[in-house]
């Protein structure tokens, strides 16, 4: 691995594990093993770095976001996308973990993540249409704005959420919790063609806890 790759990577184990505020580039490079200098080299300080990793949160995001359309045509196959929009999220958890702070201290990032989360809502609406198209759903068009607003007040602010309520999950643990919570949101339109599909999720659910 590279050492601009090697100084992304321990970074981001450092900056989920141990939180980012309490993290400096001295701290950075004796966890790599270099010099100060060499780190400096690659990034100027601990604010490219984090720019750094949200280029590649970004990217990786969006390739995800994109790659929806047309997909998700069934409650499982939107069970199964959830989880691997949570999975993104959460091998870049430092972000959400105090978002208002690091979108206050970077300006630039907060437009882009402003911009992303637009993407992302555009998307899970166009699952929401996807899934009544498909008739997964029975959803009065009326309601389709509020139903996404819910599902993505959940998938920005999980984790956040459970910082605050410390249930010291695991991130496997944590994420099946917060799929099965937005999946939850959208029971209510499932209708009587959905209750074997519910039936299915809350058993996957159950299993995820023993």
């Amino acid at each position: 691995m590279k050492t601009r790759d090697r100084i992304l990577h321990v970074s981001l184990l450092l900056f989920n594990e141990e939180g980012e505020a309490q993290q400096t580039a001295v701290d950075i490079s004796n966890a790599l093993g270099i010099s100060p200098g060499n780190l400096y080299y690659h990034f100027k300080g601990k604010d490219a770095i984090i720019r750094g990793l949200f280029d590649s949160f970004e990217e990786e995001m969006r390739i995800i976001l994109r790659g929806s359309r047309g997909r998700v045509t069934s409650i499982e196959d939107n069970w199964v996308y959830l989880y691997i929009i949570l999975e993104e999220i959460y091998d870049f958890r430092f972000f959400y973990r105090n978002l208002g702070v690091l979108l206050d201290r970077y300006p630039d990032l907060a437009n882009r993540f402003r911009s992303l989360v637009a993407e992302q809502r555009t998307t899970i609406h166009n699952v929401l249409d996807d899934l009544r198209d498909a008739e997964a759903l029975s959803i009065d068009p009326r309601l389709m704005e509020v139903l996404t607003d819910q599902m993505m007040m959940t998938l920005t602010f999980w984790l956040e959420a459970d910082s605050m309520n410390r249930n010291n999950l695991d991130g496997a643990a944590l994420i099946h919790k917060t799929v099965f919570q937005v999946m939850c949101l959208i029971v209510p339109y499932m209708g009587e063609n959905g209750m074997d599909a519910l039936s299915r999720m809350i058993a996957h659910y159950e299993a995820s806890r023993t």
